[in-house]
Parts: structure tokens; C-alpha cells; sequence
């Protein structure tokens, strides 16, 4: 049978073939370089610093203090030595967030802290990504600065900051004396050291005009801000909208202001005027001397006349030793006298009373002597005579008169523009004058507002003669 013997010679010399064929495939296979399979964009990105050629690669810890798109690439600063450089993106170069995603350029903002691998020959970047051990605050408005130490507080917590801290406000490189109290910011650091500062929102000013009607009110801004009113106000706030609220009294008006940061507002509340008030001026002479005035329980000083507004007022004297005064105050004309006379506390025939326009004050007893001028020819026991005796003179124990029957007077000419007050009843502002009802010691006191009070013991003498008294001029209060 030769021919079966020579077809199982050709069967096996095709079977040595096959096989060396197949392990010279499997040889060559495993000599190719392999081809990285691509990911769908969620996966951690292959660092190309393994992938870079070998070159002179160097890292460090830096703020983002920049970005030049014509390049493209970044500005950086080292937060070792606050020293500036300028690296270069390329294609190959990976850009990751702080869980090492790969992340877009364009999500990296001013002020972060990234950690950066760079060829120092080429200044290209190999890799940057976010540092996922920087902290981050946002939306800080309880903070503080300390320049001479050079710690920052933000709420009660200290920290440190470098000459070259980064302040920043929509990429405008600033100081911190462009700093107010009322930005709003936000603060990125490591560890207790703060290396970048970011203004999120900046101040402004508001400055009022034509407000006098409010002088002396309050102003609400927004919520929080509450302010006495006061002249040439201007306000530094926090840029945003704010409902401004000036009140005083019963009287207030409200306005919706924009503030932008760095630019001045005005506000205007001139659309709101108080009604034109009528006052009174009230002239208030009041016995003894010390005694205290309070109008609508408020205390006032009445050395000189008191404006106050028509209507209905309360008023009340009080000096220890005597009784307290309590009454209404009626106000509608220009001006008025009231004079109010206080009696010891024990005075069983007498109440303290008041009067308007010159009126007795002794009303109460009715005991008008000390003012009897002798006019209608009182005698020396005080009997009321239709007669006028004009052949002698007449000296009465409550008054002198002179030959012809004319009553003498004190004039006090000095010192000008003082209230006088004598044996402590008020006898008017000097220079006065006032009938000479009373010989012997006078105890002449003198009160002006700003000034020292004094009071000077005189005799006076029934000489049947004027009476004209100079005293110095008022010290004024220390």
C-alpha cells in the first residue's frame, strides 16, 4: 500500500508547519507595545509625568494668582517664598480637581491652591491639580484683620498671612486697606495660614442729603444697621439693595437704594418734610432759686427762655424742703410768662401755685405787701388813705419813697445777660431794675448758663434814693 504511506508523510510535514507558524504569531504579539484603552471621562486621569520625556521636573505647592489664555497657561505663587512664575498648558498636560478627576482649565479659579509638577527647562506643566489638603471658608462676614502682627480672624478663629497674601475681587488684584468691615469674603489657607483672600461681595457708600427734619432720629439700613442721625452723614455698607428708614419721633420716611461696590449713593429724603411747628417762647420765673423744671418729664434749664410747642404740656417744680408743684402748661401764642412760687413743705395755709403773665404768685394767701408801692398814700400802719401825701416823705417797713411821693428803685446793671434773683425770687435779667420794697441786707444771687453762680450780700438804705449796683462779670464753668 505505498500510496496511504506517502499521504501520512504529507499530513505530518503540514502539521510541523502550522505550529511553527502559530508560536512565530504569539512571539511577535507579545514584542508589540501595548495601546491604553480610553476611559469615558470619569476615571482617574493617567499621570503623564510618567509618560513626560525625562527633563529637569520640578513641584511645589502654589496660589492661582492668574490665567493668560493667548499662552495658554497660569500664574502662580509659590506659598513657600511668595515667588511669582508663568507656566504653560498643553495638551498633555493633566488639569484635576482634588480627588484627581480630570477637570476642564476653566474650573480652576483665582485664589485656589494647587499642586503642581512643571518641566523647570520648558516652564510647560506636567500636571496640575487642586490641593486636597487647603481649606476653604465662604461667605465670611464676621472677620478681622490685624496688620501690625500680621493675623487674620475670621469669626474667633487666628491666622497667620504672608507679605504676599493674594486679595482679589473679580480678578483685580487688591491691598487690605482696600478692605472694609462690611465685604464679605472668602478665604482659602492650610493648616493656621491663610494665603489667598477673595472679595465675593465688595462696599459701597450712602450719602444723605436734605434729611434736617430727621436730625437727631435714628436711620434703619436694611436689618441690621442702626444709626443715629447726625449732619453730613455718610454711610459705608455692604454692596446689595437695602430699604432705608429715617425716623424721629412720629415723623419717618422710607427708600429702596441700590449700593454698588466701590461707587457712591446718594440719598435724598428731601420728598419728606415735617409740618412747620409753631413754639412758644415761655419765660419761667420760679421761687426759691435751685428749684428744678421738668417739662413732659423731661428736666429743662430755664435761665433762658423755653421754646416749646403749642399744645398741652406737664409740667413739675421740685426743691427739697418745699412742696412740689404739678400742673398743665397750655402753649398758643409766640410768648408767655409763668411764674411759679414753691412754699416750705410745712406751710399749712399755702399750696405751691403757678401763674401766667406777671399775675401774683402769693395768690394763695392773698398777701400782696411786699409789692405795695404806696402809690394811693398808704400810712405807716398800713391804712389805705384816698389821699396822696406829697409833703413829706413816706417810709412804709415794706418800702421807701422819695419826697414827692415817687417810689425809688434798685437797678442792677451788671452782670449783663444774668438771670437776678434777690432773697431768692426772681427779679428779671440783667440789667433790671426793681422798686426798692425792702431796706437792710439783700442777698442778690446771679445764674447764667455756661457760667459760675454767685451770690453777693448788699445793704441797702432807706435813704429815700435810687439804688444803682455794678457787680463783676461771671466766671465761666470749669
Amino acid at each position: 500500500m505505498p500510496v496511504k504511506k506517502k499521504q501520512k508523510s504529507n499530513s505530518f510535514i503540514f502539521l510541523l508547519i502550522g505550529g511553527f507558524i502559530l508560536i512565530l504569531i504569539v512571539s511577535l504579539a507579545t514584542m508589540l507595545p501595548k495601546t491604553p484603552v480610553k476611559g469615558d471621562g470619569s476615571d482617574t486621569v493617567q499621570n503623564t509625568a510618567d509618560q513626560a520625556a525625562k527633563g529637569n521636573e520640578s513641584q511645589l505647592i502654589a496660589v492661582i494668582t492668574g490665567r493668560d489664555d493667548m499662552m495658554p497657561g497660569f500664574t502662580l505663587r509659590n506659598i513657600e517664598d511668595g515667588q511669582d512664575l508663568s507656566l504653560t498648558l498643553t495638551g498633555g498636560s493633566a488639569v484635576m480637581d482634588k480627588y484627581g478627576k480630570n477637570v476642564v482649565a476653566d474650573s480652576l479659579k483665582i485664589g485656589d491652591l494647587a499642586e503642581v509638577t512643571y518641566d523647570a527647562d520648558t516652564s510647560i506643566i506636567i500636571s496640575l491639580k487642586l490641593w486636597d489638603q487647603a481649606w476653604r471658608y465662604e461667605g465670611i462676614k464676621n472677620w478681622s484683620v490685624n496688620t501690625e502682627e500680621g493675623t487674620f480672624t475670621i469669626a474667633d478663629r487666628l491666622y497667620k498671612y504672608p507679605d504676599y497674601l493674594l486679595i482679589t475681587r473679580e480678578g483685580k488684584s487688591l491691598t487690605l486697606n482696600d478692605l472694609d468691615k462690611t465685604d464679605e469674603l472668602m478665604a482659602i489657607g492650610y493648616e493656621k495660614n491663610v494665603y489667598s483672600i477673595l472679595v465675593t461681595k465688595g462696599h459701597g457708600t450712602l450719602r444723605f442729603e436734605d434729611y434736617g427734619d430727621f436730625l437727631g432720629g435714628t436711620v434703619y439700613i436694611g436689618k441690621k444697621e442702626i444709626l443715629p442721625i447726625e449732619e453730613n452723614m455718610v454711610v459705608t455698607v455692604r454692596e446689595g439693595d437695602y430699604d432705608i428708614t429715617m425716623e424721629k419721633g412720629s415723623f419717618s420716611g422710607t427708600k429702596t437704594v441700590t449700593v454698588l461696590p466701590d461707587k457712591e449713593t446718594e440719598v435724598n429724603m428731601g420728598e419728606f418734610k415735617k409740618p412747620p411747628v409753631k413754639t412758644c417762647k415761655v419765660n419761667f420765673h420760679i421761687t426759691p432759686l435751685g428749684a428744678e423744671l421738668y417739662i413732659d418729664n423731661l428736666l429743662v434749664f430755664y435761665d433762658n427762655p423755653v421754646d416749646i410747642e403749642y399744645g398741652e404740656h406737664d409740667i413739675k417744680v421740685s426743691l427739697g424742703g418745699y412742696k412740689t408743684y404739678t400742673g398743665t402748661l397750655e402753649t398758643e401764642e409766640e410768648e408767655k410768662d409763668i411764674f411759679i412760687k414753691l412754699v416750705e413743705s410745712d406751710n399749712k395755709s399755702e399750696e405751691s401755685s403757678a401763674s401766667e403773665n406777671g399775675s401774683d404768685t402769693n395768690s394763695g394767701s392773698g398777701n400782696t405787701d411786699s409789692t405795695d408801692t404806696n402809690t394811693n398814700g398808704t400810712n405807716t400802719n398800713g391804712a389805705n388813705n384816698s389821699s396822696t401825701d406829697t409833703g413829706s416823705s413816706n417810709t412804709s417797713s415794706n418800702g421807701t419813697t422819695s419826697d414827692n411821693g415817687s417810689t425809688n428803685y434798685v437797678y442792677i446793671q451788671s452782670p449783663d445777660g444774668a438771670s437776678v434773683y434777690v432773697n431768692g425770687e426772681f427779679k428779671g435779667i440783667a440789667p433790671v431794675s426793681f422798686p426798692k420794697t425792702t431796706a437792710g441786707q439783700l442777698y442778690i444771687t446771679f445764674i447764667q448758663s455756661g457760667y459760675e453762680t454767685k451770690t453777693y450780700t448788699v445793704e441797702v438804705k432807706n435813704d429815700g434814693e435810687d439804688t444803682k449796683l455794678n457787680f463783676p462779670a461771671l466766671e465761666a464753668s470749669k
